[in-house]
């Protein structure tokens, strides 16, 4: 085990930092360190000590520095420190490291010897500390330790093979918590090492990212560089020191937000920061929104879910399968709900939303061409004496039942109305690795709805597919949409994809300022722990931090981390570099090379428009 370029023995620089302290008892877990006079260390550094045992093994443990301590040996009172510096009283500088063990190699649970000589764990004794000879299935950087060397996650439990999912804790501002995401994915999809551990040619062309913008236009501009990057040579080196050579912005992307309201160009999007032609509008049509089911994504609450409304939604939902028709003659997604059924149609929903529907005139029943057409559809059924036509709609639910259904329609008419309409087109999978999907001008219960509907849709599509190809998704502000408390379409969804996700290759990047906020299934599912900064109140929460570590991140600055992984014991605190790629409008700097590249395929695609563009 000895040897300078080991990180056993020799100078400063990966060897000898002091003895095991044998004037306080060292166990299995945690011991002290006496330092040398002349060696400066720090915290989260890795330290190595080889024990020879009585009967001639020897092993090895490895461990973190978890604190630093400075006291004068043989001063007892506050008042013989001036003395001792005065020399009017004699005392020894001590100081000492305390290490928390990480690994202990062979593997034997016990403490080193009181005396034994401390070393820095460098080169090969670092990998074995953070157990890199085990990722035996490849290996992620996730960021760099306080010395600048790079720190891996086990690509089993970031792809799903032996676990999956990411939860990202930290407060509002400071914690980084989506430029960290976003750092993980750029590692994944746009490295040549991050698509090599993605698997062979399927799982490097066919993966795909869904990433949730929930704040201003940011993340619109991943596709751009980063205007203060090139200011910062210190940051390139860091890349460079997680084998990144050329960082640059995302170079797979496809732009999404919502259709601006008011206006009959219906390819048009609503963003300010962007030409509107490098952003495509999305929604959904009205055959879309039955045959996928999207109504039970209009009540997302407990509240609502709680009560007899939800058992009308599912009869309404239901119905309106049953009675959906193409619109004749009008290909733009128009649907009309008929008024007569045929009494071999069935009630299976999942059923009934895989078949194709047949055509009918407009004259055969109710035409629905956005979402306030449906709405007028269901205030004429709830208003009619028909007894047997209330009954198969609302099945038979009370009035009171009835009108809070609708009522909760009404109150979404205004929100979720630019999202449903003709001739709109859903957010596609294909095109690019990367789907941005602006969510941030939408109403809190739109958020919902679309987080809920493009989610189901990623669900189902991976439903009996397998693991591969991968879909990532990333999604800020949990709480909202998968609270600690309550039942919900959307929450349920969420438990759901945390809890069978990673066998089915769907792979959730959640991010959230409090992890006792959200449904509990979400963060204890996921493999790779994150926090960055903590609000004080709330660090309790965070029982895989030590308590020391607990402390430590209520101070950490913005780009400092800490990451817990199944495979290695103790969490480790790290930092990512600054992102070559824009984060928000104020960062992005002109892309001449690939603005060129959107305008030749906007050119080529120029026919293919479902309808006109506006370029503002």
């Amino acid at each position: 085990m000895g040897g300078e370029g080991d990180g056993m023995s020799g100078g400063d620089g990966g060897g000898r930092i002091g003895l095991v302290d044998g004037s306080v008892e060292s166990d299995s877990r945690t011991f002290q360190v006496v330092l040398d006079p002349d060696v400066v260390i720090q915290l989260d550094e890795l330290v190595a000590i080889a024990t020879d045992l009585p009967d001639g093994r020897q092993v090895t443990h490895y461990g973190i520095v978890t604190e630093l301590r400075s006291r004068f040996e043989g001063a007892d009172l506050p008042s013989d420190t001036g003395r001792v510096v005065g020399r009017t009283l004699p005392a020894e500088h001590v100081r000492r490291a305390e290490v928390r063990v990480l690994r202990v190699v062979p593997e034997l649970f016990i403490a080193p010897h009181a005396g034994a000589p401390a070393a820095r764990a460098a080169g090969r004794h670092r990998a074995i500390a953070l157990f890199e000879d085990e990722m035996i299935r490849g290996k992620l950087p996730v960021g760099l330790d306080l010395g600048g060397a790079p720190v891996y996650a086990d690509m089993r439990f970031v792809d799903g093979r032996s676990g999956g999912h990411v939860s990202i804790s930290g407060i509002s501002g400071v914690a980084t918590k989506t430029s960290y995401a976003l750092f993980l994915l750029y590692q994944l999809l746009e490295t040549e090492q991050g698509m090599d551990l993605l698997g062979g040619r399927a799982g490097r062309e066919n993966v795909r990212a869904l990433v949730f913008n929930t704040k201003g236009e940011d993340l619109l501009h991943v596709d751009r560089p980063n205007a203060e990057f090139a200011g910062r040579p210190q940051e390139i080196e860091k890349w460079r020191a997680l084998g990144v050579d050329d960082p640059g912005p995302f170079r797979s992307v496809r732009l999404y937000a919502p259709r601006r309201s008011g206006t009959s160009l219906t390819t048009v999007a609503d963003v300010q920061t962007r030409k509107t032609a490098d952003v495509n509008a999305y929604g959904w049509t009205p055959e879309q929104f039955i045959r996928e089911q999207l109504l039970q994504f209009c009540f997302t609450t407990d509240d609502e879910r709680s009560t007899q409304v939800g058992f009308v939604e599912q009869q309404v939902r239901i119905q309106l399968l049953r009675r959906l028709r193409r619109l004749e003659g009008d290909p733009s997604g128009a649907v009309v709900i008929v008024d007569v059924v045929s009494p071999n149609t069935g009630f299976n929903p999942d059923r009934l939303a895989e078949r194709e529907p047949d055509a009918a005139p407009a004259g055969a029943g109710h035409v629905v061409r956005d979402f306030g057409d449906l709405i007028d559809l269901l205030e004429g059924v709830v208003a009619t004496d028909d007894e047997s036509l209330m009954n198969a709609w609302f099945g038979r639910a009370q009035a009171g039942t009835r009108q809070a259904f609708l009522r909760r329609l009404l109150k979404l008419r205004r929100h979720i109305a630019p999202l449903i309409g003709c001739r709109l087109e859903p957010v596609s999978s294909e095109n690019a690795k990367v789907h941005v999907v602006d969510i941030s001008t939408l109403h809190d219960d739109a958020q919902r709805f679309v987080v809920g509907a493009l989610l189901d849709r990623v669900w189902r599509e991976k439903q009996g597919t397998g693991r591969t190809p991968l879909r990532f998704v990333v999604l800020d502000e949990l709480n909202k949409y998968a609270p600690a408390h309550g039942f919900s379409p959307l929450r349920d969804l969420l438990v759901d994809i945390a809890e069978r996700g990673r066998s089915l290759g769907v792979l959730l990047i959640g991010a959230q300022q409090a992890a006792s906020a959200v449904a509990q299934a979400l963060p204890r599912n996921a493999s790779l722990k994150v926090a960055g900064r903590l609000d004080a109140s709330e660090s309790d929460a965070y029982r895989f931090l030590t308590p020391a570590l607990r402390e430590r991140a209520t101070r950490f600055m913005p780009g400092t981390m800490v990451v817990s992984q199944p495979i290695v014991p103790e969490p480790i605190p790290v930092r990512f570099p600054f992102p070559p790629f824009a984060t928000n409008p104020d960062e992005a700097a002109a892309d001449e090379k690939a603005d060129e590249t959107r305008a030749a395929a906007i050119v080529r695609n120029v026919g293919a428009l479902a309808g006109p563009r506006v370029d503002l």
